[in-house]
């Protein structure tokens, strides 16, 4: 072989490879047309309100992760809750499928809130949502740490009461060696 074909021949080899991830790239962009869309695999769902005796109301989103795995999404533009008063209560961890009660948010007064998810804002409004049924479970608050904090305290107490506890041992033996 001379040198001019084996420069043609690797020419040609070049424009195959191309062409073949070009073909890969395509069908999979056709295979899952879900993935080049604005919105995202995770949506908010407005589970329900509760209504409460002094005319407050808390909302009770939860949300859907269409997804075959769980999705991490952190409080930020692709999920926050507004207005600002209401903080950041919604989780950045969605586990696959849907899941009701993920968290909720207490309105005193104003406008209800908004969850922005994913590529999807979902509004809560009191008028035009279902009010809870009467058995609804609704999400523990907290982060959970309540127990630790307070083996962590007991253990704290109870080291300041054995070392009280020892050091009028040693002065009871003191003086009765004094005494003795």
């Amino acid at each position: 072989m001379n040198g001019r074909s084996s420069a043609v021949r690797r020419a040609r080899i070049r424009v195959t490879r191309a062409a073949l991830v070009a073909l890969i790239a395509v069908g999979g962009l056709l295979a899952l047309p879900g993935t080049a869309s604005a919105k995202g695999t995770v949506v908010p769902l407005l589970d329900c309100v509760v209504l409460n005796r002094d005319g407050s109301w808390t909302a009770v989103f939860g949300y859907e992760n269409t997804s075959p795995s769980t999705v991490t999404i952190p409080t930020g533009a692709r999920n926050k809750v507004t207005p600002v008063p209401y903080g950041t209560p919604q989780p950045t961890t969605f586990r696959p499928g849907t899941h009701h009660g993920a968290f909720t948010v207490p309105v005193t007064r104003g406008a209800g809130p908004m969850w922005h998810l994913d590529g999807t804002n979902l509004a809560a409004r009191r008028g035009t949502a279902t009010a809870c049924p009467p058995a609804t479970e609704l999400p523990e608050e907290g982060n959970g740490t309540g127990p630790a904090i307070g083996l962590a305290a007991a253990g704290v107490v109870g080291a300041v009461l054995v070392h009280r506890a020892n050091r009028r041992a040693r002065a009871l033996a003191t003086a009765a060696q004094d005494g003795a």
